[in-house]
Formats: structure tokens, C-alpha cells, sequence
């Protein structure tokens, strides 16, 4: 603070909570929640391990995570009790080493949504809805976004969504393709 520089904030992103999970009863926040610190232990790229380590010795404990919230700018303390819960792995969420400038710009914005185009039928809402990214990417750009869609034309996939009047995120399935009627391949206007 006080600088105005932005710092990059490395740790593990969450992406997928799984309902009635041990990270849906701790309230982690897919895509916007980054788990920096277990344990007293903080995270780092050089270290990516340490992360399953502490939650596999906090089987049937508690782990007391530091998460910061890209959205909210903010850190808090989580306790979280990794077990077998009925889904699959400790804690029901998927995870992965990430890194985010907290400045950043998040997501991309919908603009416009054209009738019976692909943006349509997977429900997104125009002016309200930002496109955030997949279980394998984030979309720090529009480029990105261009990118992932392209690669897979006539394929189904899940994207992440954030809407700004619910200030929540959900999973859309999005299939791109040329054959909708309009221009683009997910027909809408985004910025």
C-alpha cells in the first residue's frame, strides 16, 4: 500500500468446490480464493508439495488456511477439516498452484448476448456477466478467451462465470461453433 505498485500473490487457486464438501462448509470462493498460507506454512511455486502435504497431515483434523480473495482484496483465516467425505479427496475442491496480480482486471466482460447463439443457450447474462476462465485456464485477457474457444469448436466446454448482480460464480457449458446464424463463434460482444 502507499506505493500504488502492484504485487503479484502466488498460492493455490481454488476452481471447483464440490457441494456439501469440506471446502463448501469452509466457504472457499472457486476462482477469486487463493489459499497462501497452511498451517502457518506459506506457499510458493518452488514448493508446490507442501500444499497436499499439509492437508494430508490435517486428515481428520483441522488445517488452518490463509486465503486471500482476489475480489475482495482482502485475507482471512479459514479452518477447514480435510477428510473422506464421499467425494473425491480431502477437502472436495480442485486446486492448483496459481499466481494473480491483485490489480489486474478480472475477467471478461458480456457485453451483449445474440438469440440462439452458443452465448444464449448457455445462459450468460448480458452487462452482468464476466467470463473468468476453465478448470484449465484463466482468462486474463480477451485473447486468452479467443484462444480457448478456438480450440475447441463443436466441443462442449465449462466455463466459469461471475455475475456481478449475484456476486457469485457459476460453471456455464459453452459449445463454440460457426453454425449458430451469427458472427463469432460464441455469439456475443464482450470488452
Amino acid at each position: 500500500m502507499g506505493s500504488g505498485a502492484s504485487q503479484e500473490i502466488g498460492g493455490v487457486r481454488v476452481f471447483k468446490v464440490s457441494p456439501g464438501s469440506p471446502a463448501a462448509e469452509a466457504g472457499l470462493e472457486v476462482y477469486f480464493d487463493f489459499i497462501v498460507e497452511v498451517n502457518g506454512t506459506k506457499l510458493d511455486a518452488n514448493r508446490q508439495d507442501v500444499f497436499s502435504q499439509q492437508i494430508q497431515a490435517s486428515e481428520n483434523a483441522l488445517a488452518k488456511l490463509t486465503v486471500y480473495n482476489t475480489r475482495a482484496h482482502s485475507a482471512r483465516e479459514v479452518s477447514i477439516a480435510p477428510r473422506k467425505w464421499g467425494g473425491s479427496g480431502l477437502l472436495g475442491a480442485t486446486v492448483r498452484f496459481d499466481s494473480v496480480d491483485p490489480a489486474e482486471n478480472h475477467g471478461i466482460r458480456v457485453l451483449e448476448v445474440f438469440p440462439n447463439s452458443p452465448a444464449a443457450h448457455a445462459g450468460l447474462v448480458p452487462y452482468q456477466d464476466f467470463l473468468l476462465g476453465t478448470a484449465q485456464a484463466v482468462f486474463h485477457d480477451i485473447d486468452e478467451l479467443v484462444d480457448a474457444v478456438t480450440n475447441q469448436i463443436n466441443m462442449r466446454m465449462q466455463v466459469y462465470v461471475y455475475n456481478a448482480d449475484s456476486e457469485s460464480v457459476r460453471e456455464v457449458i459453452l459449445v463454440p461453433n460457426l453454425s449458430w446464424g451469427g458472427d463469432g463463434c460464441i455469439g456475443c460482444d464482450i470488452g
